[in-house]
């Protein structure tokens, strides 16, 4: 039997699975865009402080009392500079590491939320079967993979490419300058460089992401036969249900049909409906609708007033506005409080029941 196309959009359930699993819609460019950008904000901003900081170290290292205090190499010495220099390299990489660090977080909460899941990191035969890792890496995913790479390295090499001929003049002008005044023109072009580049990686990580959440909307399409089979688990089966609602209705139309014996009347259409009401002054503030039905219920109701001697009165608009207004347990709606105490005043004169009615 042929495979069943999916087709449907993937459903509330389905999309909760997949993200328990990891599987969302996310773009790694994002994050290596932001770095970038990030990290070239930081360089413009930060590039005088790391200066400063390799002054001083340059003119520590090349200090006379150095030179005198390395005459001869020991463990001591050695593990000082190299403490000294753990420290420089520490505070110049450290405001680097802590941007790129938040950046790379920001970006993937931006996309995903928070996200949690080591189903990516589970030991699983399919990662190391090498026919599945066959299939994968000849497969249209991986192909695409491939032409966006070389996309994006062939856009890249083409921006570095035409600032850094753009800058060749200045370069040349370089073996001229003092050695501040070139570092001053390579930092500057070397800026630029990142700023162009950080600008194509955001535009090529929208981009990716675009694709990216085509991907995934297409990975976690659902069958239509998988759409009922997830609303049979959630609900239940059809057949279970239905049989569950009959068992309702016959239990609530036994306990109905226990209640007719204590009411006080029984109000019919004459012959299409009947609705068996019951007053309580001392419980009730009006009378309550213990019963009702329509045709063959009808009748049932009227037997089993007749066996237990309750009064039967027809009046035709006063059942069918009982019955469309009222369901059962309701008081009498206040509009249809006249023409019931009319009926009940009538029974109560027939009866003799005053104690009952509070009359």
């Amino acid at each position: 039997m042929a495979t069943e196309e999916k087709t449907e959009q993937a459903t509330p359930r389905r999309r909760q699975e997949a993200r328990k699993k990891g599987q969302v819609a996310k773009s790694t460019e994002i994050s290596s865009a932001f770095i970038i950008l990030f990290g070239t904000a930081m360089l413009g901003f930060y590039g005088k402080y790391i200066y400063v900081y390799l002054e001083r170290y340059m003119q520590w290292v090349l200090s006379p009392a150095i030179f005198s205090y390395t005459n001869e190499i020991t463990v001591d010495n050695f593990s000082y500079f190299f403490l000294v220099i753990l420290w420089y390299v520490f505070k110049i990489l450290l405001p680097f590491v802590a941007v790129i660090l938040v950046v790379a977080l920001g970006a993937n909460f931006a996309q995903v939320g928070m996200l949690v899941s080591f189903e990516s990191i589970k030991p699983s035969f399919k990662k190391i079967n090498p026919i599945s890792g066959l299939s994968r890496l000849f497969s249209l995913r991986s192909l695409t993979e491939l032409v966006k790479s070389v996309l994006k390295i062939s856009l890249i090499s083409y921006v570095g490419y035409s600032t850094i001929k753009a800058a060749l003049p200045d370069f040349i002008r370089m073996l001229e300058m003092d050695i501040q005044q070139a570092l001053v023109l390579f930092g500057v072009t070397t800026l630029w460089l990142s700023i162009k580049v950080g600008l194509l990686f955001v535009i090529l990580a929208f981009l990716d992401l675009v694709y990216q959440k085509y991907e995934f909307e297409k990975s976690i399409k659902m069958t239509k036969q998988e759409i009922k089979d997830e609303y049979k688990q959630r609900e239940g089966d059809p057949l279970v249900r239905r049989r569950i609602r009959e068992k309702q209705r016959e239990i609530a139309m036994r306990r109905m049909m226990a209640a007719i014996p204590t009411a006080d009347v029984v109000i019919t259409n004459p012959i299409e409906l009947a609705v068996a009401l019951k007053y309580d002054a001392d419980e009730m503030y009006a009378p309550e609708v213990v019963a009702k039905g329509g045709g063959v219920v009808a009748e049932k109701i009227k037997q089993i007033a007749k066996e237990n001697n309750v009064p039967i009165v027809e009046d035709k608009s006063l059942a069918q506005s009982l019955f469309r207004l009222t369901d059962i347990g309701d008081p009498v709606p206040p509009q249809l409080f006249k023409a019931v105490a009319e009926i009940l005043a009538y029974i109560y004169r027939i009866s003799k029941k005053s104690h009952k009615f509070g009359i």
